[in-house]
């Protein structure tokens, strides 16, 4: 999907969003690179969104991707407005709350300010929600990437200080071994990192990993 593309998606799918939510969708948009990572879905699967938000990788990816998306979401801010799509079903609450089994399981930007015994449990949940053969997404920051981490760390603690909306204290850095062999131990298979931030001033990394069909 190109970037002209998607620009015009959101702008139809969020149209009548307030304000206030148009513009931080496009912010996300605009520093998150999503479209890197579409293909990573396999197409036409069944997707649970943890942590989805307003729905905004939902939106692209059912632009011809998956066929179907539940994203699941605590912040009610985001979560109890109207879905952006047919394809999306929105679930105020965490991805508990959530009954049966997808083709796929997205986290972007979720788990970066849990423990690592709670990313642990978190992920083992994860697990549980795939059909066996499903992909496993979590696009993560990369610490090994000192200069842009910086920047990230900084930027985490402005928002911090001044909006006060995120719950955790600072970065749980893990290192990509480190995640790849929680995930192996968990049961994962086909574990992945690959940098997926050049142009972007954030270290974006995305893992993908595959629950075995047996």
């Amino acid at each position: 999907m190109g970037y002209v593309r998607a620009l015009r998606i959101l702008h139809r799918a969020f149209r009548r969003y307030p304000p206030p939510h148009r513009i931080h969708i496009l912010i996300r948009f605009l520093t998150c690179p999503f479209l890197r990572t579409l293909d990573d879905v396999p197409a036409g699967a069944r997707v649970l969104d943890i942590g989805s938000g307003h729905g905004l990788y939902g939106v692209l990816l059912g632009d011809g991707r998956a066929e179907s998306i539940v994203g699941v979401d605590p912040d009610l801010r985001k979560s109890l407005l109207l879905a952006p799509s047919p394809k999306i079903r929105k679930i105020a609450g965490y991805d508990d709350s959530v009954r049966g089994t997808f083709d796929a399981v997205v986290m972007f930007d979720v788990a970066y300010r849990m423990l690592p015994a709670e990313r642990r449990v978190l992920f083992e949940r994860v697990f549980a929600r795939l059909e066996p053969g499903g992909t496993f997404l979590l696009k993560e920051m990369d610490p090994q990437q000192r200069l842009k981490m910086k920047w990230a760390r900084f930027q985490e603690r402005l928002s911090d200080s001044l909006l006060r909306v995120t719950l955790g204290e600072g970065f749980v850095a893990q290192t990509r071994e480190e995640v790849a062999a929680m995930l192996e131990e968990i049961g994962f298979r086909d574990v992945r990192a690959r940098a997926i931030d050049r142009g972007y001033i954030h270290p974006h990394l995305l893992y993908t990993a595959r629950r075995p069909t047996n």
